[in-house]
């Protein structure tokens, strides 16, 4: 019998939720902008979708690195690229960091009831997520939206310890909130290079999730436990990890 699961953490983007492609940087665009006029300042659209660009690079550069980039330090850039002071960067900066806000999300199919039936049978629940230009306070405003927020109580988000997955510090943070050793866990996500290298080298068992985002670069030859097409198979799962009957 395998050792009993107490505790799951979860990826966020593409194994809980995703955007439409392009969705985020467009809306960023209009939130700038709107921002910028409400202020009277009129921004040439060219210049701010290349400052944005700008600012998308430079953090895709860390991130593939692991040097952690925090959100406000790309709403600055952008800031400073734009040529924006006083009242119009303060709001040009609000707007950048808060657009997901009100986005319209996809959540991952079967994702509140397979939550429901982990807690239920008493898993403790957490998030592991490299958080974009989002940030917690914005990702943890989504989940409240689409009512999941009350399943969660161990939280590693990016802007809020520092890190970006395979970090250790992430898996850790989130497995201490949920008092919970890395044998006794178990991480869901959709990214091999982050979620499945990072949670497997500290020890937690790990899942590929592949609905919403098939990763097809299995990096340094480190694949998943087990990968899944849908959450629900999930319970499933951890009967045959503990070899229930």
């Amino acid at each position: 019998m395998g050792e009993p699961v107490e505790a799951i953490t979860f990826d966020f983007w593409n194994t809980i939720a995703r955007a439409p492609a392009g969705l985020m940087s467009e809306a960023r665009q209009r939130a700038v902008m709107r921002a910028c006029q409400g202020c009277g300042v009129e921004l040439e659209a060219e210049l701010l979708v290349e400052s944005l660009e700008g600012v998308s690079s430079a953090y895709e550069s860390s991130w593939s690195v692991g040097e952690h980039f925090h959100p406000r330090r790309g709403a600055e850039m952008m800031v400073r690229s734009l040529g924006l002071e006083g009242t119009a960067g303060e709001r040009a900066e609000e707007a950048f960091l808060t657009v997901a806000r009100n986005a319209p999300v996809e959540l991952a199919v079967d994702i509140r009831p397979s939550l429901e039936g982990l807690r239920k049978r008493g898993i403790r629940l957490g998030i592991v997520c490299d958080a974009g230009f989002s940030g917690g306070e914005v990702l943890r405003e989504l989940l409240d939206r689409e009512g999941l927020l009350a399943y969660f109580s161990g939280w590693a988000l990016s802007d809020e310890v520092g890190h970006y997955k395979p970090a250790p510090q992430t898996f850790e943070a989130a497995l201490a909130a949920l008092e919970t050793e890395p044998a006794a866990a178990m991480h869901v996500g959709d990214l091999c290079r982050t979620d499945i290298a990072g949670a497997s080298a500290l020890g937690m068992r790990t899942v590929r999730y592949r609905a919403l985002n098939d990763d097809p670069e299995v990096d340094g030859g480190v694949e998943a436990d087990f990968v899944l097409d849908s959450h629900a198979e999930l319970l499933e799962l951890l009967d045959r990890i503990e070899d229930r009957p």
